[in-house]
């Protein structure tokens, strides 16, 4: 009987200690998920607090745009939170809406700014079609139409009997020796340069290069090979028509080992 009693008693300290484990195991979920909770809770108090929602956007690289003008095209990204910025989404909008703007960077800057990295499109050359000019970016790109050149673009090379239609500002032109065309007139010297009053590309199947000046004078270059070479040549002809007097005008250059005064 004495035996039967202790059995029961160890038989129920067992139960016990089962019972006892079980609820402290629960114990233990039940908070685990608590602080699992809080956890979520406060991140997600965190991520949605103004502590992450954009304050200042700093614009760099642009010189032709206003960073108001450019501000405004994508103001409700202020207020935003930081993590929902869709970067492409607005370096895509700002390339679609200002012609000069050739890429857009945004960097994030943590907590609550913004940085754009603008690098615009920088006027090249200018084309003519008529009476009409067009401002082209040293890919081929027009990015504006102009009707009196010389005011704001004074500088740079104009070039004639290129196109036979009037382009479509943002699309680019893909015309032999149009680009070769600056690398010749920049490779000149300032005294030619300053007697050039405009280049043009000859309808051949070389499409040759050639300059006109501002005393009706024509330079045909060719293309942009031996750049150095004919440049030296072009001088010295010059230096010897001044000289002697000598009335002419073509001077060609396409072979340049055989030069040819008209």
């Amino acid at each position: 009987m004495v035996a039967r009693i202790i059995e029961d008693k160890r038989i129920y300290s067992r139960k016990r200690k089962v019972i006892f484990r079980k609820l402290l195991s629960f114990l233990w979920v039940i908070l685990i998920i608590g602080i699992f909770g809080a956890i979520i809770w406060g991140l997600n108090y965190f991520y949605n607090s103004d502590y992450f929602k954009i304050k200042s956007i700093e614009i760099k690289g642009n010189n032709y745009y206003k960073s108001k003008d450019i501000l405004d095209k994508v103001k409700e990204i202020k207020g935003t939170n930081i993590f929902e910025i869709d970067k492409k989404k607005y370096e895509s909008i700002l390339e679609k809406n200002f012609i000069r703007i050739k890429s857009v960077q945004i960097l994030k800057v943590f907590p609550d700014k913004l940085i754009f990295n603008i690098i615009e499109r920088v006027p090249y050359l200018i084309i003519s079609y008529k009476t009409d000019f067009f401002i082209v970016d040293n890919e081929g790109f027009i990015i504006e139409k102009v009707n009196e050149p010389t005011n704001n673009y004074g500088n740079l090379l104009i070039i004639k009997d290129t196109i036979n239609y009037s382009p479509v500002i943002g699309t680019k032109i893909a015309k032999k020796n149009l680009l070769s065309s600056v690398i010749i007139y920049n490779n000149l010297n300032e005294e030619i340069k300053k007697n050039i009053k405009y280049a043009g590309i000859m309808d051949n199947i070389a499409g040759d290069i050639y300059f006109e000046t501002n005393d009706y004078k024509k330079i045909i270059f060719g293309d942009s090979e031996e750049i150095i070479k004919k440049n030296a040549i072009l001088e010295q002809i010059l230096k010897n028509i001044h000289n002697d007097n000598i009335n002419y005008s073509i001077i060609d250059l396409r072979i340049s080992d055989n030069p040819i005064v008209e």
